[in-house]
Parts: structure tokens; C-alpha cells; sequence
């Protein structure tokens, strides 16, 4: 069973996904790597040749990819902006809730996200939380150290096993 993990950019998506992966022993997937290297292009340069519309193709056939991995997969921040790829995550969809506030300090030197060039972090989270509400299964607060977040997933996966 895949462990999708989805929230805002600057969540701690990737940092969380890669302690989980090694604490469950799982492979660990990040899909923006993932289609980078599958397409050989960055996904900055996607965004800016081809468009949001492709990329976001790119990410559901990615998902398609990946269906059968038995990972941790760490998505991309817009993951929730197809209603499709809800479809293509079969296993368990775990929504990381982090304050703007900390996300705005991580990304305060970040210029690889595309989509904060041309909107600001709390735009896309006007536009993405409900849909982040929508997609997830279950929901973790990454208020605390990344050891306490990567234990409650933890905890919610035996939960899950269990059922």
C-alpha cells in the first residue's frame, strides 16, 4: 500500500516522507523528482515552457507510474487540483497541516515554486485547503519536531492495519 502525503508547499511533505519511508522501511518517491527524471526537465522549466496544465498531466500519469510501489510518496502541493489523481492514490492519503507562518519562513529563500511566482502562499491556500480536506483520509499537525509528526503517521498507518 502507497502512503501519499499531501499539503501545502514548504510543508514538510519530502522531509517528513523520507524519515517515514526509513522508520517503516519503505521506498521513498518524491513525484516532482520523480517526473523530472522520467522526463529529463525541471519542473520550473515545465511550468515555463509547456504550462501548469501540462505539468499537472504529467503529475496524474506520474501517479498512474506509481500505483503498485508500496512507498512513501511524497506529491506536489498542487496534487489536489485534479479531482482525478484522488482516484490514482490507492492507498492511504495523509494531509500534512503546517501554520503559513512556519511555511513562510522555510520558503522565505526558495525561488523553485513555480506557482508562488505568481501567487502568494496564502492565495494558494485559499484555493487549495479545502481541497486538501477533500483528498485526505486523515490529517497531522506538523506544529511540532518532525519526529512527533513522522511518529503520528506512524500511528495512524498501525490504526489503519487494524481496521
Amino acid at each position: 500500500m502507497n502512503i501519499y502525503l499531501i499539503g501545502m508547499p514548504g510543508s514538510g511533505k519530502t522531509t517528513i516522507g523520507k524519515k517515514l519511508a526509513q522508520n517503516i522501511n519503505k521506498k521513498f518517491i518524491d513525484l516532482d523528482n520523480y517526473i523530472e527524471e522520467k522526463h529529463m526537465i525541471f519542473i520550473d522549466e515545465i511550468f515555463s515552457f509547456y504550462g501548469e496544465n501540462k505539468f499537472r498531466e504529467l503529475e496524474s500519469e506520474a501517479l498512474i507510474d506509481l500505483i503498485n510501489e508500496d512507498a512513501v510518496i511524497s506529491t506536489g502541493g498542487g496534487i489536489v487540483m485534479n479531482k482525478l489523481n484522488k482516484k490514482l492514490m490507492n492507498g492511504l492519503i495523509i494531509y500534512i497541516d503546517t501554520p503559513l507562518e512556519t511555511i513562510e519562513k522555510r520558503l522565505k529563500n526558495s525561488h523553485s515554486r513555480p506557482l508562488l511566482k505568481e501567487k502568494t502562499l496564502e492565495e494558494l491556500y485559499e484555493i487549495r485547503f479545502l481541497k486538501y480536506q477533500g483528498f485526505a483520509q486523515k490529517i497531522v499537525s506538523n506544529n511540532d519536531s518532525i519526529s512527533k509528526t513522522v511518529d503520528d503517521i506512524i500511528n495512524i498507518i498501525e490504526e489503519s492495519v487494524k481496521l
